[in-house]
């Protein structure tokens, strides 16, 4: 996410208050400035690591996302993909395949902590345990997190966080096969007007239709 623009006389003090920082410390900015965000937009670059066969998988697009419950993923290279979380279900569009696959948000997301975050109530300190910090410059630390429900997910995920705000550049994280994925964020509008109408989807004619319960 963006990070404004340090002063000067900031930047030259910068170094010492990240180094006093701890995990916590860095851990409360991210949350408040989650809790501070109601909508963003944005582009993205994800890569996905595979581990058996040592494969790299690359994508980019733009995003969207709403309180509570919205959330809008275009796919745009190499090839385009559409996911829309509307609140009550996740929509998985491939024009290539002409494929939709319909998840219920139970189904997608069997851990509370992430259908907590995703509508907004997501409490870090409730849900995760915190790894050792990260300092990679002045202006940027990293931050690993260490789900507590055992039925989570993902096992680690590390946050790229622009220490000043708390707002999140990258985020990486590990699921159960190890596989690791990594998505980079640019040109982030936060808290800007979204019509909620972006977040519908109506399948277009002549796709399947896939049923995940």
């Amino acid at each position: 996410m963006v990070c404004v623009l340090v002063l000067f006389f900031c930047v030259l003090i910068s170094k010492p208050l990240i180094a006093a920082s701890s995990a916590e410390d860095i851990a409360k900015r991210v949350q408040a400035y989650y809790q501070a965000t109601q909508s963003f937009t944005g582009e993205f670059e994800q890569e996905v690591y595979f581990k058996r066969g040592n494969q790299v998988k690359i994508s980019k697009g733009r995003v969207f996302y709403k309180k509570p419950a919205l959330m809008r993923w275009e796919y745009q290279w190499p090839e385009e993909l559409l996911i829309i979380i509307d609140g009550k279900g996740i929509y998985v569009y491939s024009p290539k395949d002409k494929q939709v696959m319909v998840f219920s948000l139970e189904h997608a997301f069997p851990s509370k902590a992430t259908l907590d975050f995703l509508t907004g109530q997501g409490n870090l300190f409730k849900d995760f345990n915190f790894g050792p910090l990260e300092q990679l410059s002045q202006k940027e630390v990293a931050l690993s997190l260490f789900p507590k429900d055992k039925n989570a997910q993902v096992q680690k995920i590390r946050l790229i966080v622009y220490s000043e705000t708390g707002a999140i550049k990258e985020i990486w994280f590990w699921d159960a096969l190890e596989n690791l994925t990594k998505i980079k964020f640019f040109n982030i509008k936060r808290n800007v007007d979204i019509k909620s109408s972006i977040f519908s989807f109506k399948p277009p004619e002549n796709v399947e239709i896939i049923r995940e319960r």
